[in-house]
């Protein structure tokens, strides 16, 4: 284990994250989800499957023009699980009505490693504003 191409490799799945989030690509961030993903977010039902999880994703990348930076706070790896703390900032316009929206909020990112691969396992989210 390289803790330090690890923590390089957690970093380009955020910038992977946030580049299928700002251009709507499914596939791109589907890639990175494990099979066993949950997802805690903020006035929605806990999702425990990766088809939950890309579901979610796509009612949001279908009903919403999004532009979001994750400025990370802290990594920290333990053997095959990592986790990240940041801070995101999201713009959204829906597609159908035009409104806007801004929101910054704090998140939490487990990555797990499966067969030498980090997926996202866990995400956690709240809007702080």
């Amino acid at each position: 284990m390289d803790p330090t191409n690890d923590k390089e490799l957690i970093e380009k799945l955020r910038l992977i994250v946030q580049e299928a989030e700002n251009t709507g690509n499914l596939d791109m961030m589907a890639a990175i989800l494990a099979d066993d993903i949950t997802v805690i977010a903020p006035g929605s039902p806990v999702i425990t499957t990766k088809a939950g999880g890309v579901e979610f994703l796509r009612s949001w990348f279908d009903t919403f023009i999004i532009q979001i930076s994750y400025e990370s706070q802290e990594i920290e790896i333990r053997d095959d699980l990592a986790y990240e703390w940041a801070i995101y900032h999201q713009n959204t316009t829906n597609k159908t009505t035009g409104e806007k929206a801004s929101e910054t909020g704090r998140m939490l990112w487990i990555y797990k490693k499966y067969n030498e691969v980090w997926l996202q396992h866990f995400i956690i989210w709240n809007t702080a504003a």
